[in-house]
């Protein structure tokens, strides 16, 4: 029998021979066998927490670094990465019963920005990106399975590769795209087969 409780911490890694990289850190939010298939675990990550975090506040004077701050600290979020672009302060900001996320989207709205933010490595980044060590190739015919595009992005399917994350800059040598490209997202999937496969769109 498993035994796993709601909101607990989870997380997975993969990789090959005894050396495994995590590849997703985050809470249960549905647990063993009541999620929507048999034997299986519902995860979210820390955006969870925002989620579930509700703002009501007037703020005065404030830049958008500083709301940020208060959601993150209203939802017990310590690890956080902001960027220190300097944006005008507005007077006032009210906000009334929105959970953390909508306001963080709001923001933009309200500044007249597109900033993106995103966690990763248990880590909230807003108009930053986490520092890459390495940046990896695909080649066609070489580590590239598939390289096809819709819904307004490429998507590139290789074999299990735990180590590329959000925001990663890859080169891609391919017929039909040839370049360095931020990766927007990263999908793990299990083929009919068993082997695990990763869909890297950009």
């Amino acid at each position: 029998m498993i035994s796993i409780e709601k909101k607990e911490a989870g997380s997975i890694s993969l990789g090959y021979d005894n050396v495994l990289e995590e590849i997703f850190q985050g809470y249960v939010t549905k647990t063993y066998n009541n999620s929507g298939s048999m034997d299986e675990i519902l995860l979210k990550d820390e955006m969870l927490l925002l989620e579930e975090t509700t703002i009501s506040e007037t703020f005065l004077d404030t830049t958008p670094q500083e709301i940020i701050q208060y959601c993150l600290s209203a939802a017990g979020i310590t690890q956080y990465q902001i960027t220190n672009t300097i944006y005008q302060p507005r007077k006032i900001v009210p906000i009334y019963a929105k959970n953390a996320i909508a306001v963080l989207k709001e923001l933009n709205t309200i500044w007249g920005i597109d900033v993106r933010f995103f966690f990763s490595g248990g880590v909230f980044y807003w108009g930053e990106v986490p520092k890459q060590e390495k940046k990896y190739q695909f080649e066609y015919g070489v580590n590239i399975l598939s390289l096809s595009r819709g819904m307004g992005s490429w998507q590139l399917e290789t074999v299990s590769a735990p180590f590329i994350k959000h925001s990663h800059k890859i080169q891609v040598t391919h017929p039909k795209l040839t370049g360095e490209f931020e990766v927007k997202k990263v999908v793990f999937r299990t083929n009919e087969s068993g082997f695990i496969r990763t869909t890297i769109n950009f």
